[in-house]
C-alpha cells in the first residue's frame, strides 16, 4: 500500500485494494501463512466462489486486476519465487455505455432546485458546477474558494492520482459563484459540511436523487450523470474527442471514447427523423417538383436559363 501511495494511487483505490486483498486471505485455507504459499489453484478456487455467490462480473474483473497487480508486484520485488496470477483468466464483462441526461431533462433537473439562501442555492450552484465543468462528486466538493480564478474564467482542478487540469466555466456559472461566495462568506471550502470540512459524497448523492425524482426523471441519476451528460453534449456540439479527453481528465483517450457510442444513438435518431431526397413525399410537394421543366440530354440550353430554373425550383 506505501508502494500505491508512492505512485500517487488515489486514497479510495488503496482502501478497495486493502478490502479485497483481507477478504481473499481469509478466504485461504489457514495453514497458508504466506504469500509464497499461495498457488494458482486458490485464487482460481477464490474467483469460482464469488461468481457462484453471484458477485457482478465487472466486480469480478476488478478483483483479478487487484490480484494481478498485488502479485505482480511481490514478484518484481523479488518476495514470491513465481507469481500465481499470471495465468488467472480476466472475466469478460460487457461494455456499458455512460448514463447521460437530455439537454431538456439537464435543464429540468437544475431548475427543480429552490432558489432559497440556505441549502437550494448551494446545491444548484455545486450541480450546475459538476456538469459545466464535467467534475467528478469528489473533485467538486474538494474545491477550495482559492482553487477559483473568476478573471481568468477557470477552476483549478485535482483528478484521480493527484493530476492537475484547469477547466473554463461559462460567464453564467461564473457569476453564480461569485454571487454565492459572497453570500456564504466562504473563504476555504467552496461546498462545506458539518465542522467546515467538505460535504459527502453520500449527501449529494441522495439530494440529486430527490431533485431527479421531482423533475420528473424516472431512471437513476447521480453527480456522475452529470459529467457524462456535459461530455455528450459537447460532442454533440461538434466538440473534438481531444478536448473532451482534457476536460474531463482522462488518462487514456479509450476511455473517452465510450461516449462516441452515445452521440452515434441520437447521430441515429437524427438519420432516421430528418427527410431527405429519399424520403416519401407530400402530394403537394410532389406537384410542385412536377412543374419543373425536365432538360433531356440532348438539349442545348444556357446555362443562365438553366440555372433560373433551377433556382426557381428550389425557392418554391
Amino acid at each position: 500500500m506505501a508502494f500505491l501511495r508512492l505512485k500517487n494511487v488515489a486514497p479510495g483505490t488503496i482502501v478497495q485494494y486493502t478490502q479485497v486483498l483481507k477478504q481473499f486471505f481469509q478466504f485461504l485455507p489457514a495453514q497458508l501463512d504466506s504469500p509464497r504459499s499461495i498457488q494458482p489453484v486458490h485464487l482460481r478456487e477464490y474467483v469460482a466462489a464469488i461468481q457462484t455467490g453471484g458477485t457482478a462480473p465487472k466486480t469480478v474483473s476488478d478483483r483479478v486486476t487487484i490480484f494481478k497487480r498485488f502479485f505482480g508486484y511481490l514478484h518484481a520485488e523479488g518476495l514470491v519465487a513465481s507469481d500465481p496470477a499470471t495465468r488467472l483468466p480476466q472475466p469478460r464483462i460487457g461494455k456499458r455505455l455512460p448514463k447521460a441526461l437530455s439537454l431538456e431533462e439537464t435543464e429540468a433537473l437544475l431548475l427543480v432546485i429552490p432558489d432559497d439562501p440556505k441549502l437550494g442555492r448551494r446545491d444548484r450552484i455545486l450541480f450546475a458546477l459538476i456538469y459545466a465543468g464535467g467534475l467528478r462528486a469528489r473533485e467538486a466538493l474538494n474545491l477550495r474558494v482559492s482553487d477559483l480564478d473568476l478573471e481568468d474564467g477557470s477552476v483549478h482542478v485535482i483528478g484521480k492520482g493527484n493530476k492537475e487540469r484547469r477547466v473554463y466555466l461559462k460567464r453564467t456559472v461564473l457569476n453564480a459563484l461569485r454571487d454565492y461566495i459572497a453570500a456564504a462568506n466562504l473563504d476555504d471550502y467552496l461546498f462545506p459540511g458539518y465542522g467546515g470540512k467538505p460535504m459527502t459524497t453520500r449527501n449529494i448523492e441522495l439530494r440529486i436523487k430527490d431533485y431527479a425524482q421531482a423533475a420528473g426523471i424516472r431512471r437513476r441519476v447521480t453527480p456522475h450523470t452529470l459529467r457524462h451528460s456535459i461530455a455528450v453534449h459537447y460532442l454533440q456540439g461538434g466538440a473534438p474527442i481531444n478536448f473532451i479527453q482534457t476536460f474531463l481528465g482522462h488518462a487514456k483517450l479509450s476511455t473517452t471514447g465510450r461516449y462516441l457510442q452515445l452521440t452515434d444513438q441520437a447521430s441515429k435518431e437524427i438519420a432516421l427523423k430528418i427527410g431527405t431526397a429519399l424520403d416519401p413525399e407530400p402530394d403537394e410537394k410532389k406537384v410542385v417538383r412536377e412543374r419543373r421543366t425536365v432538360w433531356g440530354d440532348s438539349d442545348l440550353v444556357m446555362w443562365d436559363t438553366y440555372l433560373t430554373d433551377v433556382v426557381g425550383w428550389l425557392a418554391s
